[in-house]
C-alpha cells in the first residue's frame, strides 16, 4: 500500500510550513557567519599592512574603499573615518598608525574595527546578539 494523494499533500504542506519557519533563522545564522568572517578578514589585512610597514621601514597606506568594494555584501553599510587627505596608514619601523575606525553593519549586526595611534588593531561588536569571541564595544 502506498500513500494517498491527500496524505502526500498534507506531508508536503507540513514540510513547507516548517521550512518557511526556519528560513529567517537560517538567514540570520548565515549573516552572523559572514560578519564574523568579515571582522577576521579586516583584522588580518590590517595586521599584514602593519607588518609590511615595519619590515620595510616605510609607511604603508591601506586602500580602505578598495577593500570595501571587494568584500562588503550588497545591503550592508560600510563606514570609516579615513579620508583621501588622511588615509589609513601605518608608519615604518614603529608600526604607529593614523587612528580611526571602520564600521560594518548588516541587518541586525554591527562590528567596529578600531585602529589606535599606537598601531593596535582590534574589533568589537556594537550591535546585535554576541558573536563568538567578539567583545562588545
Amino acid at each position: 500500500m502506498g500513500f494517498s494523494l491527500v496524505e502526500l499533500l498534507v506531508a508536503l504542506a507540513v514540510t513547507a510550513v516548517l521550512m518557511a519557519a526556519g528560513l529567517p533563522s537560517l538567514r540570520e545564522s548565515s549573516e552572523r557567519v559572514q560578519m564574523q568572517a568579515m571582522a577576521e578578514r579586516w583584522l588580518l589585512l590590517l595586521q599584514e599592512h602593519k607588518a609590511r610597514a615595519m619590515e620595510s621601514n616605510k609607511p604603508k597606506t591601506v586602500a580602505v574603499e578598495y577593500y570595501n568594494d571587494q568584500w562588503t555584501p550588497p545591503g550592508w553599510r560600510f563606514e570609516h573615518n579615513f579620508r583621501s587627505q588622511a588615509p589609513l596608514m601605518f608608519e615604518g619601523a614603529s608600526g604607529f598608525a593614523r587612528a580611526g575606525s571602520i564600521s560594518i553593519t548588516a541587518t541586525s549586526l554591527s562590528i567596529k574595527i578600531i585602529i589606535s595611534g599606537l598601531g593596535r588593531i582590534r574589533y568589537c561588536q556594537s550591535q546585535g546578539d554576541r558573536l563568538a569571541g567578539m567583545q562588545p564595544c
